[in-house]
């Protein structure tokens, strides 16, 4: 790996397209000043920017077909742009142009960009010295009467020109460090989230473990209790001490099961937890912070249909309302996975009298009516490899918070879930 390798793993080409066009109509107003009167700069300044009109908009056509060649095309472009702004900066005045300042925006847009190479800042800081250097020592013509005053006094220009350059130095260092400490910042922010996210999936199978050890215990409970009451009724009866020393140990064998499901019940038991207020656009974007690094959102569009701003307030158990939301978010993901085209989940939040509904539609297959209908009465999944008890488990969550869940099938495809929870001021 050479030192002027370009690190372009981070470069976004929609942005990089945006700018280069955006920097081909600028150049592109520039030039136009080529019929204006009594202009103040030379007259070859807006053919150079007509030029750089056209080698910017020749860049944004080769982008728009191909961005294979987004590596090279940076590299070019960065290194052409720092050539033409020399050429700019002698043609407005040198030392005393407006333009030098574009030196500084072109060394801060190399770093947001992710482009890193060791060239950059020699060729900037040389083209300028060249230009400078070159008009106080009469190699190049000042093309502006007002510079002369700056080169008469040889350490005035020295120190202009070192102020300069190492104000090139300076801008480019910082750069680095502030681009530096912000993408380390969103790396510990993703890695949080990463773990966040793996809390909420175990939370999730542990949910779904309390439900079904639930639901076993209540129905061994039954049978066990009628074999306990036939075992305490021979007991009374005449037996002899063989027969009685038998139903003891049966009946110490019924009880240790019974105490084993009391158990197992206490433990798929959900942790009661402190009710709070909670602002529902607050807490879905943050759950969906989360949710946006999980590998199986890759390629899902997320599209909020509710103001950011909305003063939908409810009081409930966070962690209920976290896990609830995540599984029901999780499942629209799932849902969206193998569509062909477009993944989309849209989330509203509406308010109507005294309670407030959050919405979460997909554009996937939807459901079975029939299956639909009985959705919440057995534990029924379309999923190859779910348990059904998922959405068990959020209806509990949200019931125990005083709210509701609802689905419908969506006209134009996909399904909608709708919750509904009081709403607080």
């Amino acid at each position: 790996m050479t030192a002027n390798h370009i690190y372009h793993k981070n470069l976004s080409p929609e942005l990089l397209k945006k700018q280069i066009l955006f920097s081909s109509l600028i150049n592109l107003g520039g030039a136009s000043l080529y019929f204006a009167k009594n202009m103040p700069f030379s007259d070859a300044l807006p053919v150079l920017a007509f030029f750089s009109s056209l080698m910017y908009a020749a860049y944004y056509l080769v982008l728009q077909f191909s961005e294979s060649y987004l590596a090279p095309i940076a590299r070019i472009l960065s290194f052409t742009s720092f050539i033409v702004l020399s050429a700019t900066v002698h043609l407005t005045g040198g030392i005393a142009s407006p333009f030098i300042f574009l030196y500084f925006c072109i060394l801060i847009s190399e770093t947001i960009y992710g482009l890193k190479t060791s060239l950059s800042l020699p060729l900037a800081v040389s083209s300028f010295v060249f230009v400078i250097a070159g008009e106080f020592f009469g190699l190049l013509p000042m093309t502006n009467p007002w510079t002369a005053r700056i080169y008469q006094s040889p350490a005035v220009t020295l120190v202009i020109l070192s102020t300069i350059v190492a104000f090139m130095g300076l801008t480019h260092y910082l750069a680095d460090l502030l681009v530096a400490h912000l993408r380390a910042s969103l790396e510990m922010e993703r890695e949080e989230n990463e773990v966040l996210l793996k809390k909420f999936s175990e939370l999730n199978s542990s949910s779904q473990i309390g439900v079904l050890a639930h639901r076993i215990a209540h129905d061994l409970r039954g049978p066990i209790s009628s074999i306990s009451g036939y075992i305490q009724i021979e007991m009374l009866k005449d037996k002899t001490r063989d027969e009685q020393e038998m139903l003891k140990e049966l009946n110490a064998v019924v009880t240790g099961m019974s105490e084993s499901l009391n158990g197992i019940t206490s433990f798929g038991k959900a942790a009661l937890g402190r009710s709070e207020k909670i602002l529902l656009p607050d807490f879905i974007r943050t759950l969906m912070a989360i949710l946006s690094y999980s590998p199986q959102a890759r390629g899902v569009k997320f599209v909020k249909r509710y103001e950011e701003k909305l003063p939908a307030c409810v009081y409930a158990v966070r962690p209920d309302l976290q896990q609830a939301y995540f599984n029901i978010i999780k499942n629209a993901v799932e849902a969206v996975r193998d569509n062909a085209d477009a993944k989309v989940i849209e989330l509203d939040i509406r308010t109507e009298d005294k309670t407030v509904e959050v919405w979460v539609s997909d554009n996937g297959p939807g459901i079975v009516p029939e299956i639909l209908a009985t959705l919440f009465r057995k534990s029924l999944t379309t999923k190859k490899d779910g348990t059904g008890v998922g959405l068990v488990i959020t209806r509990d969550l949200l019931i125990r918070n005083g709210g509701d869940i609802e689905m419908r099938n969506r006209p134009q495809g996909g399904l909608s879930v709708i919750t509904r929870l009081p709403l607080v001021d």
